[in-house]
């Protein structure tokens, strides 16, 4: 029994591996997809959101599908919908047909993650889900910092087609792994966790504290990987600090890395300590304190502030790693199995929603209207060790921008305070 465990999680695992992936690769041949497709800036941002938007709200259609339909065909269906998606996008140059690909791939891929943490909660033990829910994450993340360190140059060598074309192949294979290896039938319900009506399940989540708790801390740490590192980070570190291309992207790549050792160790110490309150709140202060150390301080050393710099992304990305921790308090706060899928996938919709919305464009506005005075760019002052708002150069424009980032990350530190303490016996 414990081998099939684990075999039904490695394949939802390589499910979920194969959509962080998809939207690696996007960002790795966007010039590319743009050029081949004779496509201008706008066309290409179109492509990005559409996928943004269907792939956040799909996440609440699979929380509620989930614990309805059988977990194979959920999963099995969204895999082969998501190679269709993959193979018409490689094999179209029409414009309209590629947002319809990146409207299929966000509908197969919404319901990844959801398929992890549903297979955690129905093929492993309470006090392991914090474990496993982290190290779903992690390996993941891990395999995407890989690509983004060490794949590069492999990457450029071959066309976004062909890439595309093993990435259908791929979910593929996940198709007819999940259509074998999953159940058919979901966990069947006790007489003290009845199916309820979709309406008052969700009442049931949005009315309590501390689903807001969990949907605020999650949004910060993760929103703020969606927003600085994804976004910003190589720009910033090129711009601001003249660090090299070449040297920003290994840099920003060991960010994943980070929150796959984070997510990792933050699940092992919940596991063993069931302490949900003191992990989230250590590890959404290490991030705090780990961002403010790469935006407000410049290392006067080139090559020791480098190493410096290398160290800071990786443990910002450890604390990012705790933003699993949220889950944990889905976990811990609603005792009923049918909730959980749905709450689950509501803090994820919030997530993506929020910082799409919100977040990043709020930045993107406040870094392009901040003034810059070019003179300070080769003042004595530029050279400072830290942060000085009063000098209007690169530095102070994209840090006006990025302290959106920090406050986020101050309302998850502040969130987790009141996070539940200990799991009930």
């Amino acid at each position: 029994m414990r081998v099939i465990n684990y075999t039904r999680w490695a394949i939802t695992e390589l499910f979920f591996t194969m959509s962080v992936f998809s939207a690696v690769l996007f960002g790795t041949y966007a010039l590319s997809i743009r050029l081949g497709n004779h496509l201008t800036d706008t066309n290409l941002s179109i492509l990005s959101g559409v996928f943004f938007v269907v792939f956040a709200l799909s996440q609440v259609c699979a929380g509620v599908l989930i614990n309805k339909l059988s977990p194979k065909l959920l999963l099995s269906s969204s895999a082969f919908v998501s190679a269709l998606g993959a193979f018409l996008f490689a094999h179209t140059t029409v414009f309209e047909l590629l947002v319809v690909a990146r409207i299929m791939l966000g509908l197969g891929l919404g319901c990844t993650f959801v398929g992890v943490l549903y297979v955690v909660q129905t093929n492993f033990s309470e006090h392991q889900f914090a474990f496993f829910s982290s190290l779903s994450q992690s390996i993941a993340n891990i395999f995407a910092g890989m690509l983004a360190l060490f794949a590069g140059k492999a990457l450029s060598q071959y066309s976004y087609t062909y890439v595309f074309d093993i990435l259908a192949v791929m979910f593929i294979i996940c198709t007819i792994g999940l259509s074998i290896l999953l159940p058919h039938k979901t966990r069947t319900t006790s007489d003290s966790d009845p199916q309820e009506p979709v309406i008052s399940r969700m009442w049931s989540i949005l009315s309590k504290r501390n689903f807001w708790l969990a949907s605020f801390y999650f949004t910060g740490l993760f929103g703020s990987i969606l927003t600085f590192a994804d976004l910003y980070n190589v720009t910033y570190e090129m711009k601001v600090f003249g660090v090299p291309h070449d040297m920003a992207i290994m840099m920003n790549g060991l960010v994943p890395i980070g929150v796959a050792t984070g997510g990792v160790i933050a699940g092992f110490l919940v596991s063993r300590y069931q302490n949900n309150r003191l992990t989230a709140i250590c590890f959404s202060l290490i991030t705090l304190i780990f961002l403010c150390l790469i935006m407000y301080i410049r290392w006067p050393d080139r090559r020791f502030g480098f190493e410096i710099a290398f160290l800071f992304n990786f443990l910002y990305g450890v604390g990012c790693g705790g933003a699993m921790l949220a889950f944990q308090e889905i976990q811990l706060l609603f005792k009923q199995f049918s909730i959980r899928p749905l709450a689950n996938s509501l803090v994820l919709t919030f997530a993506y929603l929020f910082n799409g919305i919100v977040i990043q464009p709020l930045t993107g506005y406040i870094i392009g209207e901040t003034r810059v005075v070019h003179y300070f760019n080769q003042s004595s002052p530029y050279s400072r060790w830290l942060y000085d708002t009063g000098i209007h150069n690169e530095w102070h424009k994209f840090n006006s921008g990025l302290f959106i980032i920090v406050l986020i990350i101050v309302i998850s530190f502040i969130s987790s305070i009141f996070f539940t303490k200990k799991k009930s016996n």
